[in-house]
């Protein structure tokens, strides 16, 4: 009997043991927390480089107090660690949703240059900073963003602190996507695609005028037309580079196509060394 018993003891202990286990309550750190409590919370994880935790705190600032100055602070800070830890994607991302949920904050401007500067510095070759390789040979849709990023800011944000260097940055990806329209224009003219070049060399000079590689982008398209058989076109493209170019002259000869003349050097076509051999890529 006392067997018994002490197993019917122990039974007794052990479902009273499994109800005071669902007894328990989760307590909610944060629960009694103000904004500025959470968005400091989420800052100090921040600056501990722990961003999903980070990340956990600001969405609960944004879910208890929306659209308040620190739930709109922290899509920002949060914006600002990705970009510095590498993060471009996310850190455009974050910039997105702050320009659709904000375009009338005070500090939208910066939201643009940081996503200006994301997509400038993201899916940059690994070897490109280091070999000095110039970025008009890969893939420029990233430059493009960024380049409307940066002209949106020296438009609308005139008076921005922003503006200066989105200015200069402005020249600089101007003429790295003008060259990448030359290195394009430059390999059709090479397997024998005139129409192809004569358009990209076309599009170079309307769409990127006072870029540095548009006297080599006349000279493409001169090419191209005397090739075509256009050659009152091409004439047009020479009178065009003369005017820009005063080093240059042409000559026609006598099958009417147009020979372009540089410090008594006939130059018949560009070639490897008119475009790969100066710098230019």
């Amino acid at each position: 009997m006392r067997k018994y018993n002490l197993t019917f003891v122990i039974i007794i202990l052990a479902i009273l043991h499994g109800c005071s286990m669902f007894d328990k309550t989760i307590v909610d750190p944060y629960k009694a927390m103000t904004e500025a409590e959470l968005y400091n919370e989420g800052s100090v994880f921040l600056n501990n480089a722990d961003i999903p935790q980070a990340v956990a705190i600001f969405d609960l600032l944004e879910i208890r107090y929306p659209f308040s100055k620190y739930a709109q602070q922290s899509v920002l800070d949060l914006a600002f660690a990705y970009y510095d830890f590498g993060q471009k994607d996310d850190a455009i991302a974050e910039c997105d949703k702050f320009i659709d949920l904000y375009p009338n904050h005070p500090n939208l401007d910066y939201a643009y240059y940081l996503r200006a500067l994301s997509n400038l510095e993201k899916e940059q070759p690994f070897f490109q900073e280091i070999l000095g390789q110039d970025i008009s040979k890969y893939d420029v849709t990233r430059l493009l963003n960024s380049y409307n990023d940066f002209l949106l800011i020296a438009n609308k944000f005139e008076g921005s602190k922003y503006a200066d260097d989105a200015r200069n940055r402005l020249v600089f990806l101007r003429n790295n996507m003008a060259n990448h329209e030359v290195y394009v224009a430059s390999y059709y003219l090479k397997i024998g695609a005139y129409i192809a070049s004569s358009e990209r060399a076309k599009y170079m000079l309307e769409n990127y005028p006072g870029a540095p590689a548009a006297k080599d982008a006349l000279i493409i398209l001169i090419e191209s037309y005397n090739n075509l058989k256009m050659y009152e076109l091409a004439k047009d493209s020479a009178d065009v580079l003369l005017t820009n170019y005063p080093n240059y002259s042409y000559t026609v000869n006598q099958d009417n196509s147009i020979s372009i003349n540089d410090k008594n050097e006939i130059i018949d076509k560009p070639n490897d060394d008119s475009f790969f051999g100066l710098g230019l890529f």
